[in-house]
């Protein structure tokens, strides 16, 4: 790594990095060609972005089709879901089958990436190449903490291939396709301080960023791990240098990414990570935390007793803390970051060089005919594994038509009949819904990212009637569940049975609205009910007494609704008309005597302005999160509101162009200046 890489070194790697690349896209090849259809995923949900998405990348806009209503930005990290929009234009194909593309491609591009890392680290081609191989093939976390039960032969099941094709783990294997190049440039970058490494390392811990919140995270336990084993190989560095190295590129990545990681959504992800059971940050949490750094603390001096190579000491250090979150959740049931079985695809990475490299040090030792008989062995096996991969992708990525699934029929009806009407849809129907229709939904976001923490609620207590345990009485969970769904202005509610196609079946007592709604369409287990209401409108005047003035506890705490649920339902209260123009205005029409209160059953945003024959009005938030403003007219009475994104993001934007301009520039003097240095540097006799 000290001196430049001979040309023989340059071929070798790159034969090496070819086969790693055929290898995996053999094993993967249909991804390219069929569209699939696993309900139980989250395909749909980034299909419907990339969808629906249009020209949302480029300026603040709403997202009217999840949750009561969200800002853009706060449907998901942007990458994935804007690299299948890309791509379908691209090449005119549908946006399903262009998401498969993408899932292909970063099933493929994560070896490599590994593989590259670890030889420019190294210089070592072969284990690099070993390391890649491992990593492609086996699941090593299915020793330490398998998903299920233990299995000895639990190590060769193909669980990259699942989680991401069958599965949810699409953007999270961008962000750690990403890792190894992020390691590899901040390592360089502290090690040269060279301007072309800062820079490599500013952009794609940025596009980590935009991939997967799990990129941040894992960008910054490296980087932790990276100051202090760089500073182990050179003990007269100063700490202070490299923290603020690290500091400074971690900035200026935020700032390249800032409008998709405004102060207003990371407050967002936190509230919301912090009511779900495996994000919930309590003691358990601190002593996860504590134990895992004591670990590392322990097992980094441990490495400094036979080696001053900072390579296995920040691969030590970094193994450890990433291997202790799923380790210490699946016996302990305590974690330091919020999901951490997921953490186990970080796992599989890290532990590949791990295992790899310290078998090499035996395998040093062997004679030359062992050397041989041990290449042997490996590469029978490593061919068993690929067959083995191949025969599974070929029973799970068969092409398949969504339009025959329920998920399908429901949205479709829900559009045809239900036209411009809220409609609060049942688990995976909800996360499809949007691939193939523009319903508005009660639910439909990600409950990590969710803006309005009192939809949350609401939507618990929909499936459940509010009820921790599940024992909620069905007559009483169908009366708290009305009320919820009246609230935010749903007109109809689709509801799957245990025996449904539905996947999720969330349901606790899927029967309780029977005989209690007018059924509207069933099909498959699947039944849409219509929410019995004065008015389809998402508007309404009331008394100002009767808004939520308060916030709902939990989501059985029901006595704030029932006011404001009689008000708009109450036949004597004004017609009001509600239209959206376009995705981010909205007019408002009524007639009456003098309004008291407007209620617009939208989620509440900064963002939105409110004008009344051209004069402005304070829009206000309601104890549901949802909008409310005073109109101060009578008689016909227009009302005009529109979104902007608000002063936030719109800052969040600047800075990220500004940013975006600034990398661009300084990437580009660093090519520069590396090309008149080795000019001179050629030039020299």
């Amino acid at each position: 790594m000290d001196h430049p890489f001979s040309r023989r070194e340059k071929v070798s790697a790159g034969a090496y990095g070819f086969a790693i690349l055929a290898l995996n896209a053999y094993v993967c090849r249909e991804l390219f060609f069929n569209q699939t259809a696993w309900m139980n995923s989250m395909h749909g949900f980034w299909i419907a972005i990339a969808e629906h998405a249009g020209n949302r990348w480029f300026h603040e806009s709403w997202w009217p089709y999840w949750d009561g209503g969200i800002p853009f930005e706060f449907t998901y990290a942007p990458l994935v879901p804007a690299l299948t929009g890309l791509w379908a234009n691209l090449r005119g194909i549908p946006p399903a089958l262009a998401f498969n593309v993408i899932t292909g491609a970063l099933f493929c591009l994560t070896p490599c990436t590994l593989f590259l890392a670890v030889w420019v680290l190294t210089r070592r081609p072969g284990y690099s190449f070993a390391t890649a191989v491992f990593y492609s093939f086996t699941a090593p976390t299915q020793w330490i903490a398998p998903d299920a039960s233990f299995r000895w032969a639990g190590i060769w099941d193909t669980r990259r291939l699942y989680t991401m094709a069958v599965w949810d783990e699409a953007p999270h294997m961008a962000a750690l396709a990403l890792l190894p190049l992020i390691v590899l440039f901040l390592a360089l970058a502290m090690r040269t301080r060279r301007h072309l490494f800062i820079a490599g390392s500013v952009g794609f811990i940025a596009l980590a960023s935009l991939a997967s919140a799990f990129g941040p995270v894992d960008t910054a336990l490296a980087a932790i791990c990276l100051v202090f084993a760089v500073r182990h190989n050179n003990p007269g560095r100063r700490l202070r240098d490299d923290l603020l190295l690290v500091a400074g590129i971690g900035i200026f990545a935020w700032c390249l990414c800032a409008s998709y990681y405004s102060p207003a959504l990371i407050r967002s992800i936190i509230a919301a990570t912090g009511t779900h059971g495996e994000g919930r940050w309590d003691l358990g949490s601190l002593l996860a935390l504590v134990i895992a750094a004591a670990g590392a603390y322990l097992l980094f001096r441990a490495v400094r007793r036979y080696t001053s190579d900072w390579r296995p000491a920040f691969a030590a250090l970094f193994g450890f803390l990433i291997c202790s979150e799923p380790v210490l959740a699946a016996y302990f049931h305590h974690q330091f970051l919020p999901q951490p079985t997921r953490y186990k695809m970080e796992m599989e990475l890290v532990l590949a060089p791990i295992v790899v490299f310290a078998a090499g040090i035996w395998i040093e030792k062997l004679p030359r005919w062992g050397k041989v008989a041990i290449i042997l062995a490996a590469a029978a096996l490593a061919g068993k594994q690929v067959i083995v991969n191949r025969e599974f992708a070929k029973s799970v990525l068969r092409p398949a038509d969504p339009a025959q699934t329920v998920e399908y029929r429901a949205a479709i009806w829900a559009a045809k009949n239900l036209p411009g009407e809220r409609v609060m849809l049942p688990g995976s129907v909800s996360a499809w819904a949007n691939m193939f229709t523009d319903v508005q939904q009660f639910g439909g976001g990600s409950w990590s990212m969710a803006a309005n923490m009192a939809q949350v609620r609401g939507l618990y207590a929909i499936y459940n009637g509010g009820a921790v345990d599940f024992n909620e009485p069905p007559q009483r969970d169908a009366a708290t569940a009305l009320l919820w769904l009246r609230a935010f202005g749903a007109t109809a509610v689709g509801v799957s049975a245990p025996d449904s196609q539905e996947y999720y079946k969330p349901f606790a007592h899927p029967g309780k609205f029977d005989g209690m709604l007018p059924l509207l369409w069933s099909d498959a287990g699947v039944a849409i009910y219509r929410v019995p209401s004065h008015s389809t409108s998402l508007a309404h005047i009331i008394p100002e007494s009767s808004l939520v003035t308060r916030t709902p506890a939990d989501p059985g705490d029901v006595e704030p609704l029932r006011p404001y649920v009689a008000a708009i339902d109450d036949p004597a209260s004004p017609h009001v008309d509600f239209a959206w123009v376009g995705t981010d205005q909205i007019r408002i029409q009524t007639h009456g005597p003098a309004l008291e209160a407007l209620s617009i059953q939208v989620s509440y945003s900064p963002g939105w302005h409110a004008t009344i024959d051209g004069k402005a009005r304070d829009i206000e938030k309601d104890g549901l999160g949802l909008m409310w403003l005073r109109p101060q007219c009578s008689g016909p009475c227009e009302v005009q509101l529109r979104y902007d994104g608000g002063w936030e993001l719109r800052i969040c934007r600047w800075i990220s162009l500004i940013a975006f301009v600034a990398l661009l520039l300084w990437f580009g003097n660093s090519l520069v200046r590396a090309a008149v240095t080795r000019a001179r540097d050629a030039a020299r006799p």
